[in-house]
């Protein structure tokens, strides 16, 4: 669980049927929430007006909210529809039974979930939320790219790793040599690529 100070709680039951109405979920969405969702709680508020940090450029506040679960793995669509109706940097905490997972949206297209609760750390909301995104998402912190620059890395190396073997699973079922030295080749240079992505 998210080790945050009480003067974060906010705690506001969210009701399902809001958030469908605000995002004009069809009836196969409403579905998705009555079957898979027990509760949605606004548990926390993190901002210079409930603890002590400084207000940053980027990020207003940050909420954290829980969605408790009726099945393990959700309706991708579910997530994206509670963000959608809440207009602020948010970090999902999805409960099922004892099984938690801590889940934040970088952009529309990056998302990432961890299993390990993120630690609050920074001096303000700017710095708290690109730790969340830095610990959620395990990336590796480095002084010469900014964290935009990192997750664009990350993304590339996961396109040229699927890429990679895609093209060794072709290469193994291949039985004209030709065509296989010519994914061999490929695959060469793709794994050549891969190692100056780091």
């Amino acid at each position: 669980m998210l080790d945050l100070p009480i003067s974060t709680n906010f705690g506001r039951i969210i009701a399902k049927e809001r958030i469908c109405d605000h995002v004009g979920a069809d009836v196969e969405l409403r579905e998705v929430f009555k079957t898979q969702v027990e509760r949605i709680r606004w548990s926390n508020k993190i901002s210079p007006a409930t603890m002590n940090i400084a207000q940053g450029e980027l990020v207003e506040e940050i909420q954290v909210v829980e969605i408790t679960l009726r099945t393990p793995v959700p309706d991708k669509r579910l997530i994206s529809a509670v963000r959608k109706a809440i207009p602020y940097k948010t970090v999902f905490l999805l409960v099922n039974g004892a099984d938690e997972t801590y889940v934040v949206y970088h952009d529309s297209n990056t998302v990432f979930s961890s299993k390990i609760p993120p630690k609050l750390l920074g001096t303000d909301t700017d710095s708290v939320w690109a730790n969340f995104v830095i610990q959620i998402g395990e990336i590796k912190v480095n002084d010469e790219q900014s964290l935009d620059e990192q997750i664009t890395i990350l993304k590339e190396r996961e396109i040229l790793m699927r890429k990679i073997e895609r093209l060794d699973k072709q290469m193994r079922t291949e039985n004209q040599p030709r065509r296989k030295w010519d994914l061999n080749e490929e695959l060469k240079k793709l794994r050549k690529e891969l190692e100056s992505h780091g």
